[in-house]
């Protein structure tokens, strides 16, 4: 047995229980101890112990102790058919980073093509230089094309400037590996490549285009700003989507303006409302008129569905709020999904100014937003419950005292002490018999509030 052994005798014993939290014990304390190599190969073989809290243990073991050995007992369990026992080494790997590309790159001389892969990957996320020269030698000696497709995928991950020639030379081999190709050199910022891709444009096919429209965002210069401008008014469909995208980074990267004209609005629009969240956010910054009624319509659909949108877009609420609540009001009698959050829209810019701002409201606007609120006061969500008869009470407390009797039905009892509270403001001989109603509530709680609101009036009961 070796010193180290012997010096951690106890904990060896440890690890080999029964008991599985005697196991995780163990491996807990030598996270931050001094190990020798014996050691990290009876740590790292708690990657497939049965016990999950082991293996998680195991796992912040392994990726922070630090000792030099433990990358090469850790590779082979990429081999595993476990799943998750593959998975596990791979975040260990990843987390170690560096220190774990040797290992891996000797592992690759005689891994089977699943195993190329999934190594290849990790260390493309890596993102080391040391392994392109391996990298490009699985590259060239595959003819798997998963394991091609991860090799292009690693290079540019990579960012390696020297990887342009042999991404360039793989472009024409396959139509499958073009857009990934695209991809990796958008992330490898050269001349060369913005000419390369910019000349590939016209002949590609649609997913290709689009590959090559969204690194245009990463590589473009101005003129690229306006070459895209111009495609704007050539495309339609979702290619419009990465178009927006690009225009914003270089929007922001060069300081330039953006026209807003109808096809940029039309564009932008079908943005908001049509594609995934991230051209979403891209779309909803490159607005420059909040006061159109097309753009406030749609960015009032997608409140809610994205928390950097929303406050990009919040402000520009604040300003309008004349004009935001009678399109609300509107939307929620529609009965939209994101009804809650536009509640709680409509609550913020009340409370900004304690409900100053209804006051530019026509009443017939305000009775629109009284309707709309009545509508969800028999709503099945108790949040949209509670936040409607709050903003009831704000815009028509008369209307408010009309519904009161069925408000106190709500079976959630945090409503009908909101709306105890509500009406503890309100000074008007309605209210008292509302109270006394509440006297008779199953709930404790609220027969006290609602008797010491009734004594705070010299009431007793």
């Amino acid at each position: 047995m070796s010193d180290f052994l012997k010096l951690y005798e106890n904990y060896i014993k440890m690890l080999k229980s029964d008991d599985p939290s005697e196991r995780r014990s163990a491996i807990e304390e030598f996270m931050a101890k001094d190990i020798d190599e014996e050691i990290a190969q009876l740590l790292t073989s708690a990657l497939i112990d049965p016990d999950k809290g082991v293996r998680d243990s195991a796992s912040i073991t392994l990726t922070y102790n630090g000792h030099p050995s433990i990358p090469k007992f850790v590779v082979p369990y990429i081999s595993s058919t476990e799943i998750s026992v593959r998975n596990l080494a791979g975040e260990i790997l990843l987390r170690i980073g560096e220190p774990a590309i040797e290992p891996m790159i000797k592992y690759l001389e005689d891994a089977n093509d699943d195993d190329q892969k999934f190594l290849i990957d990790i260390m493309g996320l890596i993102g080391s230089e040391i392994p392109v020269t391996e990298i490009t030698r699985v590259l060239d000696n595959s003819t798997n094309e998963n394991v091609i497709l991860a090799c292009l995928e690693a290079l540019g991950n990579i960012k390696n400037e020297d990887s342009v020639e042999k991404l360039i030379e793989f472009y024409e081999k396959n139509e499958l590996y073009k857009p990934t190709i695209i991809e990796a050199l958008g992330k490898i910022e050269s001349q060369k490549v913005l000419d390369f891709i910019i000349s590939k444009y016209n002949d590609e096919d649609e997913l290709t285009k689009f590959s090559i429209i969204e690194s245009l965002g990463n590589l473009g210069n101005e003129q690229t700003f306006f070459f895209l401008l111009s495609e704007l008014t050539k495309i339609k469909g979702p290619l419009i989507w990465p178009v927006i995208s690009s225009l914003q980074e270089l929007k922001q990267k060069f300081g330039l303006d953006l026209p807003f004209d109808e096809s940029i609005k039309n564009s932008i629009l079908y943005t908001l409302l049509e594609a995934e969240q991230k051209y979403k956010r891209a779309a909803a910054s490159l607005i420059t008129v909040f006061d159109d009624k097309d753009i406030l319509d749609a960015l009032l659909k997608i409140y809610g569905s994205d928390f950097e949108t929303d406050e990009n877009i919040k402000p520009a609420f604040f300003q309008l709020s004349s004009i935001v609540y009678p399109k609300v009001a509107n939307l929620i009698k529609q009965a939209p999904e994101n009804l809650k959050n536009l509640l709680w829209l409509l609550k913020e810019l009340g409370e900004f100014n304690n409900f100053e701002n209804l006051n530019e409201l026509s009443e017939l606007d305000k009775r629109s937003l009284s309707d709309a609120f009545i509508l969800c006061l028999d709503n099945p969500d108790e949040e949209v419950r509670r936040t409607s008869v709050e903003l009831l009470f704000a815009v028509n407390l008369e209307t408010a005292l009309v519904f009161v009797d069925s408000m106190i039905e709500d079976d959630n009892i945090w409503n009908r002490l909101k709306i105890l509270e509500l009406l503890e403001n309100v000074f008007d001989p309605r209210v008292n018999d509302v109270f006394k109603k509440l006297m008779n509530d199953p709930e404790e709680m609220i027969k006290e509030r609602a008797a010491w609101s009734l004594a705070q009036r010299g009431i007793t009961v």
